[in-house]
């Protein structure tokens, strides 16, 4: 039981359900096979939570309480298992959640920069063909300059708010630290103090 191959890392189970059929083989013979252990396992499982009456200490069952108990505890260790995988891949996709966000503002920020178009004196009717073609060309590579200018930024931006979260945590990892400490101090300034109390009194009774 406390291999635990329901609670297995990814990949793992497998080699956990054939530690389970090596101990298996020593206590019933060399014929189990790791297929046989967990199949004899799931139908026990399934018996169990099936059928009520395995609950109830009947007296023709008294023999069987031992086992039941052990089929509750797997029956628990098993939904345990299940509801730390769940949280497990919850919290991924949260964090993965928060990467696809911050990563949409990122280019939706370099888009709106790219978009950008200066302004312009120069009127529809009078520009050449050549110039309208060359007002183009300077508009696109002044957006894409900005873009470039930009990107950078905000970039800079989110890894200087990176830095500033993780100097928080170093400042509270220090203030624990430093909290620490002190109590540290303050127990041995008390036990100080009352050695020095008891040696007072110890020095007052014999003199």
């Amino acid at each position: 039981m406390f291999v635990c191959p329901h609670d297995a890392p990814y990949g793992q189970a497998l080699a956990r359900w054939d530690e389970v059929a090596e101990h298996m083989r020593a206590l019933h013979g060399s014929d189990l096979t790791t297929v046989g252990c967990r199949k004899r396992m799931d139908d026990l499982m399934m018996a169990f939570k099936k059928d009520p009456s395995t609950h109830c200490a009947h007296p023709a069952q008294i023999k069987y309480k031992e086992r039941e108990q052990l089929l509750q505890d797997l029956s628990d260790l098993i939904d345990m298992a299940n509801k730390k995988k769940k949280a497990v891949k919850e919290e991924r996709g949260k964090k993965l959640d928060k990467r696809e966000t911050d990563g949409h503002r990122l280019r939706e920020a370099a888009v709106v920069s790219m978009k950008r178009k200066p302004e312009t004196n120069v009127e529809a009717d009078e520009a050449s063909p050549s110039k309208i073609k060359e007002s183009k060309r300077s508009t696109a590579l002044k957006n894409a300059a900005a873009a470039i200018v930009d990107l950078p930024s905000i970039l800079e931006a989110s890894a200087e708010f990176k830095r500033a979260e993780l100097e928080t945590k170093r400042d509270a990892n220090a203030l624990l630290q430093r909290k620490i400490e002190l109590e540290e101090q303050r127990y041995l300034l008390d036990k100080a103090e009352r050695e020095a109390r008891f040696a007072l009194e110890q020095q007052e009774r014999h003199s």
